[in-house]
């Protein structure tokens, strides 16, 4: 999944949840930033540090780091349980199950799932071009996840300037 459907399908869940009474005080800017964790480690360590890998998918999406974060959260997990579902529903949105080489990293062996060279700017943009083409249901997805997101602004009145200001400056 492309960024804006990360976001788009984690605030439109939090705003459902929310919706339910769950997760009031929730903030979308930490929830955004939890959804687009895992490719923030990930992709610049697939461009910079690991170019020869052959994989965008690395140790932001394995098992073990989701793991460790919800570990790590500790006693205030359920504090912090709004920000860990964005975080690990970043590998449901990216259906990882499908990657179990990098998912079930290093269970499987010390290599990531093998894709293509990603280790330039340039050549990641090729390679999310190549996967927009040949993959019709990711576009389905991202069509989806704007129709979600629409839904979400509409909602909570994010088109109005106020409420875009107080999102931006409160999270809320």
């Amino acid at each position: 999944m492309l960024p804006l459907g990360h976001l788009a399908f984690t605030w439109g869940t939090l705003h459902a949840l929310q919706r339910a009474g769950k997760f009031p005080d929730a903030d979308y800017r930490l929830a955004a930033l939890a959804a687009l964790a895992p490719d923030a480690l990930d992709k610049p360590l697939a461009m910079f540090v690991f170019r020869r890998s052959n994989a965008a998918l690395l140790f932001g999406h394995t098992l073990l780091m989701h793991a460790l974060v919800w570990l790590a959260a500790g006693r205030k997990r359920r504090q912090w349980l709004p920000y860990l579902l964005a975080f690990s529903g970043h590998l449901l949105e990216d259906r990882i199950w499908g990657f179990p080489q990098t998912f079930l990293w290093p269970l499987r062996g010390p290599s990531f799932h093998q894709w293509r060279h990603v280790g330039s700017p340039a050549a990641f943009l090729d390679a999310y071009r190549q996967v927009v083409r040949q993959e019709p249901k990711l576009v389905i997805f991202e069509l989806l996840g704007l129709v979600i997101l629409a839904w979400t602004v509409v909602e909570r009145g994010w088109y109005r300037p106020a409420r875009l200001i107080q999102l931006l400056r409160e999270g809320r």
